[in-house]
């Protein structure tokens, strides 16, 4: 079990152990962690970039490699294996293993604020962001607010359940 924390990585298996910037780790405050499916771990950090850990080493990733912010707040691994990184004030950043492309608001998504990324049963993808949350098809983004039923426009969560309902944590309540 990883656990972000303001002190790091941690890591609970019958004890606990925590990875900091002495070992490598971008910045002690981890707000986001993914395992890829090659069995790495994604650890988005608020100040440091991205750090990557393959179980040895930590390689980090930051605005000099392309990615948008250094403050990652969530991070998601497509069904075609593209990293999407969720940053605060910087959009969202693919990367596909070798280069990183940033979305924006200038593209058409909501907010520069992405708390929040999930991939839908269709393949689309949809972020939650402080101005609502944006659909992208690969091609555009969609953007739905208050004006079309979101309980607030400040969407922290993303979720979709068995039947495909998509559900949006926001400040104000739940919104399907």
């Amino acid at each position: 079990l990883w656990l972000g924390t303001y002190g790091g990585a941690s890591r609970y298996d019958r004890g606990i152990a925590t990875f900091t910037t002495e070992d490598g780790l971008a910045h002690n405050d981890v707000r986001a962690i993914l395992e890829d499916r090659e069995g790495n771990l994604w650890f988005g950090t608020s100040g440091g970039g991205v750090s990557r850990y393959d179980g040895t080493k930590f390689v980090t990733f930051t605005t000099k490699d392309g990615l948008a912010r250094n403050d990652v707040r969530s991070i998601l691994e497509d069904k075609k294996g593209n990293l999407w990184f969720g940053t605060y004030n910087g959009g969202v950043s693919r990367y596909d293993g070798k280069s990183f492309v940033t979305f924006t608001m200038k593209d058409g998504l909501a907010g520069n604020h992405v708390w929040s990324i999930l991939e839908d049963k269709e393949g689309n993808l949809w972020f939650g962001t402080y101005n609502g949350v944006s659909r992208y098809d690969g091609d555009s983004f969609v953007t739905f607010t208050t004006k079309d039923g979101l309980a607030n426009n400040h969407v922290w969560s993303i979720l979709e359940d068995r039947e495909g309902n998509l559900w949006f944590g926001t400040v104000d309540g739940v919104s399907r």
